[in-house]
């Protein structure tokens, strides 16, 4: 039986200088997941907590959960597997509540784990292929993202993807930030910025 719940999507972007593949995420790249979760310095980035690393036990549980319902890919670059991230729906009932009954509200999850990559433009390439999935593939009415104050870098993804910062909260003390950011970016707003020969990648 598979741990992972497996999806048929593979959405293809980059520049000239990185090419993108956001592929399926499967069983197959668990090891990938044992190893980024592993390092200190990687979750120190993608977890509120102090975590120095997760057991497979824990892999299992947080992919093969996410999985279930929602979209997770492998994150490909000139053909070495870097990270993975997450189109889901939302899970927080007080972000939930903010919009009309009905609402598609979605989030991005991301992890870059090969530090090599980092700070190389890569997380704002492949948002901004999320984003365009989201919103022309799967009709999704507003994408709500999140990070911490001391997180520039993913701060530097939602802006240079065209979110907004709808809302700052105070993080219960003691813990490793002491601001969260609320992002927030609607179709309406993505589809008044795309213009009609603008394609920034293709689905699979």
């Amino acid at each position: 039986m598979s741990i992972i719940r497996t999806h048929d999507i593979t959405l293809f972007g980059g520049n000239d200088q990185y090419k993108i593949v956001l592929r399926p995420l499967k069983d197959e790249h668990l090891h990938y997941l044992y190893k980024w979760t592993s390092d200190p310095e990687v979750l120190y980035w993608t977890e509120g907590e102090d975590v120095e690393s997760y057991t497979p036990d824990d892999v299992h549980g947080i992919w093969g959960w996410i999985s279930q319902n929602n979209h997770c890919f492998i994150i490909e670059v000139n053909g070495e597997m870097i990270g993975e991230c997450w189109l889901q729906k939302m899970n927080l009932p007080d972000v939930i509540a903010m919009y009309p009954e009905g609402t598609d509200i979605r989030r991005i999850d991301m992890s870059i784990g090969e530090k090599a990559f980092w700070g190389k433009g890569i997380g704002t390439l492949f948002v901004g292929m999320l984003k365009q999935f989201a919103f022309e593939s799967e009709g999704v009415d507003v994408l709500h993202c999140f990070c911490e104050d001391y997180n520039i870098r993913s701060r530097r993804v939602w802006e240079k993807n065209g979110f907004t910062l709808i809302l700052t909260e105070d993080i219960p003390q003691p813990h490793k930030g002491k601001l969260q950011y609320h992002w927030r970016l609607t179709k309406d707003e993505y589809f008044a910025s795309v213009s009609a020969n603008e394609v920034h990648c293709k689905t699979e």
